[in-house]
């Protein structure tokens, strides 16, 4: 039986990835900032000695490099986390006998403002223009150079938007979803919102975890392999599909203050490389995402969680 180490098992994708691979036979241990479940091991990539404890007790086949800062105040902070925390992992990794896979899990952000208006192939330019496309910009380079310049068998995961059960209501379309679900439960009749305009790529959570999954068995050490739908949708589209699901008449107000800085106006990849090197293909249609998010939310109202809190 193969084995497998998720760092960030306990988050959004870590979960999902973590029933993927359960159903395709792997062996699965995490590492975590917080206890989640079985085989799961406690600590900060900040801590070496923790990521070593690890990586010798599991002698994991592949490691899925999902643990890092997304959002934050301090700019540092992505750097310490998403750079200098990826360091120790290759670090601990590198000491072992036989040495694992590793899909490093980036982000569509390092792309950044992109000129053409096609889709973003993985041989598209970097421009990341946030503090956090950065960190993951210089993650991909110091992760790929464990493979170039030691052999280590580093594959680059591009995430583009996720949507699916368990998000985080950071992310605009899980904040309408928890909004909608609040407002049927409250005299609450209005959803706020942010920019409506931008388009983007959305890919169900579930179906990144099955990229994932064969990125681990059939993609080329050293590449970097774009995971998305290949379609480009506004956030407005996004907004009515959900508001129409809703159980009661809602409207919706922009906000101008909920703008975000250095907003990209379109972002659509293609799929077409990870789709060769797989057979890979988006299987759950947006629609079906919103509907599973909504759901998902109304579930989480019920039972009266915390906004950042999933169960």
């Amino acid at each position: 039986m193969k084995s497998a180490l998720i760092t960030g098992i306990s988050g959004f994708v870590g979960r999902h990835l973590r029933e993927e691979l359960l159903r395709e036979g792997w062996r699965v241990f995490g590492f975590d900032l917080r206890p989640a479940g079985e085989n799961v091991f406690v600590g900060d990539l900040s801590d070496r000695a923790a990521l070593t404890r690890a990586v010798a007790d599991c002698q994991p086949d592949a490691v899925f490099h999902l643990a890092g800062m997304i959002k934050s105040q301090d700019p540092q902070a992505y750097y310490e986390s998403n750079l200098f925390g990826t360091l120790n992992l290759l670090d601990a990794l590198m000491q072992m006998e036989k040495r694992p896979k590793v899909i490093l899990a980036s982000s569509s952000a390092v792309y950044g403002l992109t000129k053409s208006p096609r889709p973003i192939t993985e041989r598209s330019p970097l421009r990341p223009v946030t503090e956090y496309a950065v960190s993951k910009a210089a993650q991909e380079a110091a992760s790929l150079r464990y493979h170039y310049a030691f052999g280590l068998d580093v594959v680059v995961a591009r995430m583009f938007n996720l949507l699916g059960p368990g998000q985080s209501p950071d992310l605009a379309c899980s904040a309408f979803a928890r909004q909608i679900a609040l407002a049927e439960v409250s005299d609450q009749n209005e959803i706020v919102t942010g920019n409506l305009d931008a388009k983007r790529d959305f890919v169900d959570v579930r179906d990144a975890a099955r990229a994932f999954a064969l990125l681990a068995e059939k993609s080329k050490a050293g590449q970097s392999y774009n995971i998305c739908s290949g379609k480009a949708v506004t956030i407005q589209r996004c907004l009515s599909k959900m508001m129409s699901k809703s159980k009661k008449q809602l409207s919706a107000r922009v906000d101008p203050a909920r703008a975000q800085k250095n907003d990209i106006p379109m972002q659509v990849g293609s799929f077409e490389k990870l789709k060769k090197a797989t057979g890979w293909n988006p299987r759950i249609a947006l629609n079906q995402s919103l509907s599973d998010l909504l759901d998902d939310w109304r579930k989480r109202t019920r039972r009266g969680d915390p906004p950042g809190e999933i169960k």
